[in-house]
């Protein structure tokens, strides 16, 4: 009795997340599965890392191998085919971004160029650092452990090098470093647990998310996310400071999505545990607003 082609085989492509403009997604696609060899068209701009190897044929351009050393790059709508090479077939993770995204990494990249087709080669070297970060960016995505804010830097990050790398040589606009950082952080520290994308903040100083991230890391020595990530959980200590009772309810307040996430990440970056930080700093407020009870206690 056997069985229909679309029975024994799953959708080789699995969305893990989406935003406005932005989605991340894995790509599993055995040789023996119908839609192997007719890729069909590319949704978004898109970068994939392989995670085996396999001949790719892009409409247009020669055949290449698509291995873990590459990063594989496709404008909006490119179709193109593949061909066996590794025996488990296609394996792959994506990042991908919409047209307006696009558009503004690519200005930013290459002033001149067709903002439509941003990526004029089919694929790049994918270096050590930017293979890790890319998995780094995945397992969390998939542990259910990164915020909306996390995920567009990295994938702004990711696409935005991808893209520069594939037109070696682009000369980029400049403005006065220091002053974009600091207006940046002035637009965060405005209020700090409201929403923030990181294309609303790089809009508010005039500069592509591309390259306002990797301008503020350049100047400040961490990301965007670590930024605002430590600020959120330095202003928290003084909610515990009063003795917040409800851990759970001061996480939603200063911004993150659960305790659990709020718990890890004070770990983390402070060393001890909400509740740990409570017991020590309690009573602080009422003892700085009466200098003259502290007095007395020493």
């Amino acid at each position: 009795m056997g069985l229909h082609l679309d029975q024994r085989f799953q959708p080789p492509e699995q969305l893990l997340y989406r935003a406005p403009g932005i989605r991340v997604g894995t790509f599993r696609c055995p040789v023996g599965h119908p839609d192997f060899s007719d890729a069909g068209q590319i949704e978004g701009y898109t970068v994939v890392f392989p995670r085996s190897s396999v001949w790719i044929e892009q409409d247009g351009q020669p055949p290449f191998v698509a291995d873990p050393h590459v990063m594989v790059l496709y404008n909006l709508g490119q179709p193109y085919t593949r061909r066996p090479l590794a025996p488990d077939g296609d394996r792959a993770d994506w990042f991908s971004v919409g047209p307006e995204l696009a558009a503004s990494i690519a200005k930013d990249v290459q002033p001149d160029g067709d903002p439509g087709h941003p990526f004029p080669i089919g694929y790049v070297s994918a270096p050590s650092s930017l293979f890790y970060r890319q998995r780094r960016t995945m397992a969390r995505v998939l542990r259910d452990e990164a915020d909306a804010f996390f995920v567009e830097q990295e994938v702004v990050g990711v696409v935005g090098t991808a893209m520069e790398r594939a037109v070696p040589g682009s000369a980029r606009p400049r403005r006065d470093s220091r002053a974009v950082v600091e207006t940046t952080r002035a637009e965060i520290c405005r209020d700090p647990l409201r929403s923030f994308t990181v294309r609303d903040l790089a809009g508010r100083v005039d500069v592509s998310p591309f390259h306002l991230c990797r301008l503020f890391r350049r100047e400040t020595g961490v990301t965007l996310h670590q930024y605002l990530l430590d600020l959120r959980l330095r202003l928290s200590l003084e909610r515990l400071s009063e003795g917040q009772p409800d851990l759970s309810r001061l996480a939603l307040e200063v911004g993150f999505s659960s305790h659990s996430h709020f718990s890890s990440a004070f770990r983390r970056r402070l060393g001890v545990s909400p509740s740990f930080a409570r017991r020590e700093l309690a009573g602080m407020r009422a003892l700085l607003s009466n200098p003259m009870t502290a007095a007395g206690a020493a």
